[in-house]
């Protein structure tokens, strides 16, 4: 559905991520003694062909290029004769089932539920609502992520909690600077150093 309109007529679709996502999906541990090819290999998932190899599988097995150069899956994955779900009938051959994983996602070889035809026109109708630049998820040093474990989540849990108060009228915004103030004295103008901090590196880069 369309963004609501807001009381001073603000129309604004803010549930949207970056293209940036799935930070931390792939890491090299000390005990690998060849992270040269390993980062050849990974990097192999972000081209044409490795994208192809991870999303769509096996040509002629588990995938045909039709006649107009588009890719789709055999009927034996999309109408298993034993009865299984595409999903389970494409885990049988490739590891993508979804979850973090070090890749690029696009319309020519994703085969999710986002590539549907009914999700892309939906997303076609929210784009004039957009907001411009969406942020990724912040990366924070050892120190950072120690601090938004204890007091940040504290912070994070009181904001998610309230929100749904305010919105279904189980508290006043009559209280609202009694929120503020417990806010405050949670941490947060040091939540929020943490926060500028980690946005200016991410300008930076």
């Amino acid at each position: 559905m369309l963004p609501l309109i807001g009381p001073h007529g603000d129309q604004v679709h803010t549930r949207i991520s970056s293209p940036v996502s799935q930070v931390g999906a792939f890491l090299i541990t000390n005990e690998n003694k060849h992270p040269e090819a390993t980062m050849r290999w990974v990097d192999y998932f972000y081209g044409d062909e490795g994208q192809k190899l991870f999303y769509m599988g096996i040509e002629g097995e588990t995938f045909e290029e039709k006649s107009d150069g588009s890719l789709d899956h055999v009927d034996d994955i999309k109408n298993h004769p034993d009865g299984l779900t595409f999903s389970e009938a494409i885990a049988e051959y490739l590891t993508y089932g979804g979850g973090g994983y070090p890749s690029i996602v696009t319309e020519k070889f994703y085969r999710g539920g986002a590539s549907h035809p009914e999700r892309l026109k939906g997303a076609e109708d929210l784009v004039p609502y957009l907001v411009e630049d969406p942020w990724p998820t912040f990366i924070y040093t050892k120190e950072e992520n120690a601090e938004l474990s204890s007091f940040g989540s504290d912070i994070d849990k009181y904001v998610s909690e309230m929100r749904d108060k305010f919105i279904v009228g189980e508290a006043s915004f009559e209280e609202w600077d009694d929120y503020v103030s417990k806010l405050e004295n949670m941490g947060l103008a040091d939540y929020m150093e943490i926060q500028q901090d980690a946005f200016e590196r991410y300008e930076d880069n």
